[in-house]
């Protein structure tokens, strides 16, 4: 399980990961960030997408930015005050009773789609070791399309709206960030 804590505590470096997860396992990378760009960062377990965690960095392979746990990896988030962790896959209506309140997220089909803009006060603004935690979520292949349409673009909805609700997306993305 993962947290801000340890190898992701705000003065973690690309040391203390090698120790932690191993050396043959933590490795420079260009980390994807969106519209094809990437960033020099770090990439643990880069083979495995069941494993695989992304660091991008405030100062030179110190200080973590962003901890990034894409589709696919199965690591779990620890936060407080919860008995069950977030994990990739959860639905919208699963992370929202875990918040315990609405919440606010982008429309979908652009770049910046299905992010978390908050928590609006609720459970889930506090992950263990006091870090920000943004999840982003995708519609599924089945997604109903009149119900779609009415939640794309550089929108923000409310976990609650409708369409939102009819479209069923699921967390794709977990990411737990340090601001400067």
């Amino acid at each position: 399980m993962l947290d801000c804590t340890g190898p992701f505590a705000r003065d973690a470096d690309e040391r203390r990961l090698a120790q932690v997860f191993g050396a043959a396992n933590v490795e420079r990378a260009d980390i994807p960030v969106g519209e094809g760009n990437t960033e020099p960062g770090t990439a643990i377990f880069a083979r495995d997408p069941a494993k695989r965690i992304d660091i991008l960095w405030h100062d030179s392979y110190a200080r973590p930015n962003v901890v990034i746990i894409r589709n696919g990896s199965a690591w779990p988030v620890a936060v407080t005050g919860l008995d069950k962790p977030v994990a990739n896959g959860a639905t919208l209506a699963e992370i929202e009773a875990m918040n315990g309140k609405a919440f606010t997220l982008t429309g979908f089909g652009w770049d910046l789609g299905g992010y978390t803009n908050g928590w609006d006060g609720g459970r889930l603004d506090k992950p263990v070791g006091g870090c920000n935690l943004s999840m982003r979520f995708d519609p599924p292949s089945d997604a109903p399309g009149d119900a779609l349409d009415k939640v794309n673009g550089d929108v923000e909805f409310s976990s609650t709206d409708s369409a939102m609700r009819q479209v069923k997306p699921v967390v794709i993305e977990i990411e737990l960030g340090w601001p400067q």
